[in-house]
This record gives C-alpha cells, sequence and structure tokens, in this order.
C-alpha cells in the first residue's frame, strides 16, 4: 500500500485530482500492482508557501525543487524507483506548464526556463508498520 506525498507550490484543486489519478497509475505500473489496489494507494498534497526561504521539511531535500515526491512504501528495489522516478518526471513536464517569464525579462527577451526541480525521496515501509493490529475484546471478570 504506497503513499504519496507531494511537496508543490499551490495548485487549483483540478490539477491535483488530475495528479492524483495520474500518480496512481503510475504507482501501479512502476510498483507493478494490480489494479484491485488502485484504492490503496494514498496521494496527499502539501502546498508550500511562494517563498523558499523557510525552512524544507528534510534536511537531504533540495529547497529550489518546484516538486518534491515522498514516495513510502514496500519493496522498493532501484527498478521500482527508476521506473517511478521517470514517470513521475515526464508526467509533471507535461502536466505543469512553466512559470511564465517576468515582465522586465519579456522585455529584455528572455524566455521562461521550461525546466522544473523534481526532487524525489523514498522510504521503505516496514511490513510490521502496516500489518492490521487487533487488539483482543476486554473480558470482565466474573
Amino acid at each position: 500500500m504506497p503513499y504519496l506525498r507531494v511537496h508543490s507550490p499551490a495548485l487549483p484543486i483540478e490539477q491535483k485530482r488530475v495528479m492524483a489519478r495520474k500518480l496512481i497509475e503510475i504507482t501501479l505500473s512502476a510498483f507493478r500492482l494490480p489494479a484491485e489496489q488502485r484504492n490503496q494507494v494514498t496521494v496527499q498534497f502539501i502546498s508550500q508557501a511562494p517563498s523558499r526561504d523557510g525552512d524544507s521539511f528534510s534536511p537531504t531535500t533540495p529547497k529550489e525543487a518546484d516538486f518534491t515526491f515522498e514516495v513510502i512504501g514496500h519493496d522498493l528495489t532501484e527498478e521500482k524507483k527508476t521506473a517511478f522516478t521517470q514517470e513521475a518526471t515526464l508526467m509533471i513536464t507535461h502536466l505543469i506548464p512553466a512559470k511564465p517569464a517576468g515582465l522586465i525579462a519579456r522585455l529584455l527577451g528572455a524566455k521562461a526556463d521550461a525546466t522544473r526541480q523534481i526532487a524525489l525521496q523514498f522510504c521503505e515501509l516496514s511490513p510490521a508498520v502496516s500489518d492490521p493490529f487487533v487488539v483482543p475484546p476486554l473480558r470482565r471478570a466474573a
């Protein structure tokens, strides 16, 4: 059951829905999960403030990143990580338009930078964490 957190600039709700659907498809494909597990993939969006001078959520994540994906799951092999990285990066570059150049930059003939900084963090989830823990019913003393 993979968990995805997307740290990004504020996005409209419709764009988040499209991204979530695409990320679920990417997760199913990259991690070779059956389609029945679609409802077990969790995608959470965390909006970042436009200013990047505050602390990042993790010291290992570049503060300059436009998008940061935290991917938490079981059996994250290098092959699965690479497949997810390639597909997610491609999806972001096609789905999110480049930032427009500012007024002064446009007057000087500069074009918008089409490249986006995308950071990915993978974390292996311990099987003990996701196993259901059932508390036995309390017995009444007689």
